[in-house]
């Protein structure tokens, strides 16, 4: 029989004390009737309570991986965003990687090129993955001074040539040529997982190209690690149906995108931007989506469609509405504004909202400014919760930080967009969306913590609501993540 381990002290479902083997829970009761029931048992004290650990709704794993070796760029201005880049080429060949870049001070280092040529080959993300900066030099290599993609712009200087701005599709042909030369797929995956266990995550639902797919299903295969994978709907093939991909993770949908983001102003709006011109930019025409969304469902793949402005919300209901039912339902990204009545319309289809808070924590004031005159529809948390609506929460890491107590912080301040209306999620919500909410979304049982039940756990003094890691993470009764001092060999 498989060692087992007693970890007593600490509250767990109403007792003090769990019995954990094989990656199971045996047996909750106190310490001194779990002793006596597992003579030779391993006991640990530990001080806290137990919770179920959580899983992100929506990230993305290679991404985030890779993310975490760049040069993070988030919150900092020109002067120490320049020092940081100049030190970092200093250090590395071949390219320069950067992220979490805001919009202005993307636009200020375009403005420098003299610097751009000093750090190239350059490609440095916008903190909403839809706007990349390059040199020059590297975009008219790749011909995006001659050919820009359907779905994309390049921004061009006032000699007609591309200052290094890419936004949507233009940005993947550079993302693309970057991303060969790091390599490293399945170890980028390793460090992804490695980070979310430290945050008590033990799961996720993970939007990957062909190449993420690949990782994923090679590092889950040893990491005690869950992954539901939807592959960039384009690039599955016409025999492909969804599979499992080894005992920890399967491929179960395509992610199709209609629009960009707020913060790139591509977000696909039915009225025009409160604070400049123009609707977003439509990544794709609906029309030219539907036949190929139709095949997918049919062969049983859920379909999860990226809509973030109202217009592009409205059209992926259009879209995904009528499909055929698929083994996990299908789903939107993000809703972060939607039309009056939305909520109702998703919920008679059983479509899941997958909802990411945390994302107000860098767009809150981009939100006031540019849906000034609709913020009663933005982050219409409450509304979907109210209308009876499957809600999944995320992080959309590397985007944000994956982080379970930024995204219940916004969850449940989320009432700060304003617009006359309530916005946030109680606890009991945002609990049940980061657990029981991305089980359902993919058409999984949530078990609950008891005996039988699978050894996913984690230890905290307070809780993530209270802004707590947790100092101990179970995942399939493995010790994933221990923080010092977490417990004491008894």
């Amino acid at each position: 029989m498989a060692q087992i381990v007693i970890y007593r002290g600490a509250e767990v479902a109403g007792k003090t004390a769990v019995a954990v083997s094989g990656g199971r829970i045996l047996a909750l009761g106190t310490g001194d009737e779990l002793i006596g029931a597992f003579p030779g048992a391993i006991v640990r004290q530990v001080s806290g309570s137990f919770r179920p650990a959580l899983l992100d709704g929506h990230l993305h794993l290679l991404a985030y991986g890779r993310a975490l070796g760049e040069v993070d760029l988030a919150r900092l201005d020109l002067a120490a965003a320049c020092a940081a880049l100049t030190a970092a080429r200093a250090r590395a060949s071949g390219w320069l990687r950067g992220r979490g870049a805001n919009a202005q001070l993307l636009r200020q280092l375009a403005a420098e090129p003299e610097l751009l040529r000093r750090l190239a080959p350059l490609r440095i993300w916008a903190h909403d993955l839809h706007t990349l900066l390059t040199d020059p030099e590297s975009a008219r290599a790749l011909g995006l001074d001659r050919h820009v993609p359907a779905g994309g712009a390049v921004e061009l200087g006032p000699d007609g040539l591309p200052t290094g701005l890419l936004r949507e599709t233009a940005a993947l042909p550079l993302a693309q040529a970057a991303e060969e030369d790091e390599g490293g797929a399945e170890a980028a995956v390793n460090r992804a997982i490695q980070a979310l266990w430290r945050h008590g995550i033990v799961g996720a639902v993970t939007f990957e190209t062909p190449e993420g797919v690949k990782a994923v299903g090679a590092a889950t295969g040893k990491l005690p690690f869950r992954a539901y994978v939807y592959e960039t709907g384009h690039d599955i093939g016409s025999g492909a149906r969804p599979h499992r991909m080894g005992h920890r993770s399967a491929l179960v949908g395509a992610k199709f995108f209609l629009d960009g983001t707020l913060g790139s102003r591509t977000a696909w709006l039915v009225a025009p931007y409160a604070d400049g011109p123009g609707r977003g930019l439509p990544r794709h025409d609906p029309e030219e989506l539907r036949s190929r969304m139709r095949s997918l469902a049919r062969r049983g793949f859920s379909v999860a469609v990226h809509a973030i402005g109202d217009a592009a919300a409205e059209a992926a209901l259009d879209l995904i509405g009528p499909l055929p039912a698929a083994d996990a339902p299908h789903r939107i990204e993000h809703l972060q504004l939607v039309r009056t009545g939305f909520a109702e319309r998703l919920r008679a289809t059983d479509v899941t909202a997958s909802i990411q808070p945390c994302h107000l924590a860098q767009d809150l004031e981009d939100a006031r400014r540019a849906w000034a005159d609709r913020l009663d529809r933005a982050y219409p948390y409450r509304e979907l919760a109210e209308a009876g609506v499957r809600i999944a929460l995320g992080s959309d890491a590397p985007v944000e930080d994956p982080s379970p107590a930024l995204g219940l912080h916004w969850a449940l301040r989320a009432d700060a967009v304003g617009g006359g209306r309530r916005h946030s999620l109680d606890l009991a919500q945002a609990l049940q969306g980061y657990r029981e909410g991305v089980y359902r979304s993919v058409g999984m049982r949530c078990e609950n913590v008891g005996p039988g039940a699978s050894a996913n756990l984690a230890l905290y003094a307070q809780g993530p609501e209270h802004g707590d890691g947790p100092v101990l993470v179970l995942s399939e009764g493995q010790e994933v993540f221990k923080a010092d001092g977490a417990y004491v060999e008894a």
